[in-house]
C-alpha cells in the first residue's frame, strides 16, 4: 500500500508554490474580539465530474506539447486549471484500470487483475457514494463487473449516445441528467470512447484552419516507433479521433456552463490507459500508463497551473469521499486530491507503482513498475511464451515493423525486448523520457537500481501482492 504523507512533507508544503488561486486578504485596523476566530472549514466542491477518454497517452494533446494533435477545447481546459505531467493509470489495460478507479484499490487488492470481476467484499464507487450525500451518474461504457456492484442512479449506455463518440448526443444526455438530479450534489463519470480503435470511420472538418483529416506525411514519429507508411497512416487516424474527443469535451464543457454548475464543480479529465500502439497500451512503459490528467476547480485551482505531483486514477474515489464527507470501510490505495488542489501539500505520494498481470491475448505475463521523481524501474516475470497482446495482433503499425526489422537491427532488438522481456529494466526519465536506454546493467546506476528494487519489494510486501517474494 502506498505509504501516507510524511510529517516532513507536510511541514515542507508551506514552502511550495500553492495550486490554489490567490485570495486577497485585508487586515482590520483594530482587533475587536478577544478570542480567535474559528478557522474556516477546508473548501470542497459541490459537484465532481470526471471525463475519461479511452486509450490516450499523456503526450497526445496540444497542451502537453504535441503539435500533431488539434485539441483546442482540452488545451483551454488545461489553461483554466491544472495540468499534471505525472498522472497515472495503475495498469495499461482498460477493465482493470477502470476497476481500480472505481474502488481506489490496486488490481491484486480488488480482485480484478484482468478481465474478471471485482471481489464481492470490495466496496465500490456506487456503494460508497450514498444517495443522501450525492447523486451518481454515468454516461458511456461501464466496462467493469459485476453489474450488481456498479449501480449508478442514472446510467446512459454507450448505444444511446453513438457508442459514446457522438458529442451532441452526449451533451444532451448530460443536460438531461443534471436536470433530473434537480439541484442535488452530483458525482458524474463520462466515459468517452475516442480515441479507441478501430480507426475505420473517416473524419472530416470543413474548417480550413482545422487539420482534419491529419496528413500522414506530416506526422511526427515518436522516437520508439519505426517510420513506416502504416505507422504514419495509423498515427494520422489516431490524431483524427483525438480531435473528435476534443470536440465532445467542448460540448460537455458548454453544458456545464449552460446549466450553471461549472463554478461549483471539480472537473477532472484523464484516460483509462495509454494509446493503442506498440510500447504503450498493455505495458508499464510511460506511453502505457502515463495519461493526461487535468483538473479545473474555479476559485481554488489557479488557471495555468502545472504540477509534477504523482497522481492517479485510484485517487478519484478517495477524492469524492473527501468531498462528500464519506468514509471507506477499509484503507484505500488512493489518496484524496483535495489537499493537493487547495495547495495544502506538495504531493500525495513519493513514488508510484504500476501493475500488469494479464490481457486478452496469450498467457499471463505479469510485470510491476515503480517510478519516483526521476527513475522508472520495471520488474518482469517472463514466461516461456512471448509477451502477447491484441495491440500487436491487430495493428498495421506492428505488422509493418516486422517487415522493417528484417533490415533495421536496432528496431529488431527493440521489438525482441518487448516480446522477450528482461527480468529488470531501469530508465532515467529526466534524461530519457521515451525509455530508449535501459540502465539496469549500467554499473554507474547500480545504486539507483538497488534503491528502486528495494522500494518495489517493500510496497509489494506491504500491499499483499501475490508476486511478492516474502
Amino acid at each position: 500500500m502506498t505509504p501516507p504523507i510524511s510529517r516532513r512533507e507536510l511541514l515542507a508544503a508551506a514552502a511550495v508554490t500553492p495550486i490554489v488561486a490567490g485570495v486577497a486578504c485585508q487586515q482590520a485596523e483594530t482587533v475587536v474580539s478577544p478570542t480567535p476566530a474559528k478557522p474556516a472549514a477546508p473548501r470542497v466542491p459541490k459537484h465532481i465530474v470526471i471525463l475519461v477518454s479511452d486509450d490516450q497517452s499523456r503526450t497526445d494533446m496540444g497542451c502537453y506539447g504535441n503539435a500533431d494533435c488539434h485539441t483546442p477545447n482540452l488545451d483551454a481546459l488545461a489553461a483554466s486549471g491544472a495540468r499534471f505531467d505525472c498522472g497515472y493509470a495503475v495498469v495499461g489495460v482498460c477493465k482493470p484500470s477502470r476497476s481500480a478507479m472505481y474502488t481506489g484499490l490496486y488490481p491484486h487488492r480488488n480482485g480484478a487483475i484482468g478481465f474478471v470481476p471485482v471481489r464481492d467484499d470490495v466496496a465500490t464507487w456506487c456503494e460508497l457514494l450514498k444517495p443522501e450525500a450525492c447523486a451518481t451518474g454515468m454516461i458511456g461504457k461501464l466496462n467493469v463487473k459485476p453489474l450488481s456492484k456498479f449501480r449508478f442512479e442514472k446510467w446512459v449506455a454507450p448505444k444511446k449516445v453513438g457508442d459514446a463518440r457522438t458529442g451532441d448526443e452526449i451533451a444532451a444526455a448530460l443536460r438531461e441528467m443534471i436536470d433530473g438530479f434537480a439541484g442535488r450534489r452530483m458525482a458524474l463519470v463520462i466515459n468517452l470512447k475516442d480515441p479507441h480503435r478501430p480507426f475505420r470511420e473517416p473524419l472530416r472538418d470543413d474548417d480550413p484552419n482545422t487539420p482534419i483529416p491529419h496528413d500522414p506525411a506530416a506526422q511526427s514519429i515518436p522516437p520508439k516507433f519505426a517510420d513506416t507508411p502504416e505507422t504514419r497512416a495509423e498515427l494520422a487516424q489516431y490524431h483524427d479521433f483525438v480531435w473528435r474527443l476534443d470536440q465532445t469535451v467542448g460540448r460537455v464543457l458548454a453544458v456545464l456552463d449552460e446549466t450553471g454548475i461549472a463554478q461549483d464543480t471539480l472537473l477532472l479529465m484523464t484516460s483509462d490507459n495509454g494509446q493503442s500502439f506498440p510500447f504503450a497500451k498493455t505495458t508499464l512503459y510511460e506511453q502505457g500508463i502515463n495519461v493526461p490528467f487535468l483538473a479545473r476547480w474555479p476559485g481554488v485551482v489557479a488557471p495555468g497551473t502545472t504540477s509534477r505531483a504523482l497522481v492517479s486514477l485510484i485517487d478519484f474515489l478517495p477524492t469524492a469521499l473527501d468531498a462528500f464527507a464519506l468514509a471507506a470501510p477499509q484503507p484505500l490505495d488512493g489518496r484524496s486530491l483535495l489537499p493537493l488542489l487547495r495547495g495544502e501539500t506538495a504531493g500525495v505520494r513519493e513514488f508510484f507503482v504500476g501493475e500488469h498481470t494479464e490481457h486478452l491475448s496469450g498467457k499471463p505475463n505479469p510485470s510491476r513498475s515503480i517510478r519516483d521523481a526521476r527513475y522508472k524501474y520495471i520488474r518482469n516475470y517472463p514466461t516461456a511464451e512471448d509477451f502477447a497482446n491484441n495491440v500487436l495482433e491487430f495493428s498495421m503499425t506492428w505488422k509493418s515493423w516486422i517487415k522493417a526489422a528484417r533490415t533495421d537491427v536496432a528496431l529488431r532488438q527493440r521489438m525482441q525486448k518487448l516480446m522477450q522481456r528482461p527480468p529488470e529494466e531501469l530508465y532515467d526519465l529526466e534524461a530519457d523520457p521515451w525509455e530508449l536506454r535501459d540502465l539496469a546493467e549500467d554499473p554507474a546506476h547500480a545504486p539507483a537500481l538497488a534503491r528502486m528494487r528495494a522500494e518495489l519489494d517493500g510496497w509489494m510486501r506491504a500491499s499483499g501482492d501475490p508476486l511478492s517474494a516474502g
